[in-house]
């Protein structure tokens, strides 16, 4: 069939296909003699032979599962359509699960052709996502469209949470952008946010504000300790010095703030996707508003008023200080990195040497 030129025919439940990859115009096939390589309880699919090679292996079978759109014709329709693919020389279904495949196959997702599979499974369902064929006219599909809110809320988390299981690190392979999460609050390993780092390029370097960064771990930690502190000195019946409800004001506002932060953070050690510094962020807007608390609580405690303006005045020129000396990062930088160097707090910054190892 040539789809240029011969009259255009739908495609329909139960019609007879063979799917053309393009990029090596080999044909979509399985056979019984072979099983997956990772799935091994699966059949090998694979990409062989020729348009013009009448295999019997490379016949699929269309089988029509649900319409979500007011087309009830039977017909295959891009988007809407969910379809199995069911090879007619073994019974199989196309099945692409969350599995990868190895670093030979660089651990793309394996598909395969199921035995034994339920028909409704998820991973034996197709949509044709796109299609392009000028003889035939642009339709809005939209109004035609009927979907569930509940069930699209559900599917949507459900493939989100499974594409994002999936996004694992390759631990053989260096990655100058990816950091583990315990790295995150020390500012160890910032991440630059172009791949081209050459004299001409615009450099944006996703870092921070490292005084304001590090002051906020540090606070994060000494939070906890203050709370013992303090549960210590209550039982021991130290007199204290707070004042009418200070004490209310510092465990209310301040475990909202340290939880917010930790909430956000930790969960980060029990995912085993690929992480990011940029992941922290979150988690970084809480521990800087409780840095902001810490300031003024602990200026207020050990100064007073008085000072403790002046103490306001010190710190936000300092910070002001280390943002515009690192400003060049946030705003874009061109020229040679080499000139940035003396902006290198720490040695593991690649800001103009790529040397870092995760």
């Amino acid at each position: 069939y040539n789809y240029t030129n011969e009259p255009l025919a739908p495609i329909r439940s139960g019609d007879t296909v063979r799917l053309l990859h393009r990029g090596t115009n080999t044909i979509l096939h399985s056979h019984s003699k072979f099983n997956a390589p990772v799935t091994t309880s699966d059949l090998e699919v694979t990409g062989y032979g020729k348009r013009k090679w009448m295999d019997k292996n490379n016949n699929w079978r269309i089988e029509i599962v649900r319409e979500d759109s007011a087309k009830k014709d039977n017909q295959l329709h891009a988007i809407t359509t969910q379809f199995r693919l069911r090879h007619l020389a073994t019974g199989c279904l196309l099945s692409s699960a969350a599995v990868k495949l190895p670093a030979w196959g660089f651990r793309q997702t394996e598909v395969t052709c199921a035995r034994g599979a339920s028909d409704t499974a998820t991973p034996v369902l197709w949509v044709v996502e796109r299609h392009i064929n000028s003889r035939v006219p642009s339709i809005d599909m939209r109004p035609m469209i009927k979907s569930s809110f509940v069930r699209d809320f559900v599917r949507l988390n459900i493939e989100m949470a499974r594409s994002n299981n999936a996004l694992v690190p390759d631990k053989d392979k260096y990655n100058h952008l990816e950091s583990d999460p315990w790295t995150w609050p020390f500012l160890i390993y910032p991440m630059r946010m172009l791949g081209s780092w050459k004299k001409n390029d615009i450099k944006y370097y996703e870092i921070g504000n490292p005084l304001l960064w590090w002051s906020a771990t540090f606070v994060c930690f000494l939070y906890p300790l203050q709370l013992i502190y303090y549960y210590v000195q209550n039982q021991r019946r130290i007199p204290n010095t707070w004042a009418p409800g200070e004490e209310r004001y510092f465990w209310n506002a301040g475990k909202f703030l340290w939880f917010g932060w930790a909430l956000h953070y930790l969960p980060f050690f029990l995912m085993g996707r690929v992480t990011y510094i940029h992941h922290y962020l979150p988690a970084l807007y809480f521990s800087l508003l409780l840095l902001a608390f810490e300031v003024d609580y602990c200026s207020r405690r050990l100064f007073g008023a008085h000072i403790q303006r002046l103490v306001f005045l010190f710190w936000i020129s300092a910070v002001a200080a280390v943002f515009y000396w690192f400003s060049p990062f946030t705003f874009g930088y061109v020229g040679e990195a080499t000139d940035l160097k003396h902006r290198q707090w720490l040695s593991t910054w690649n800001i103009y040497k790529d040397h870092n190892t995760f």
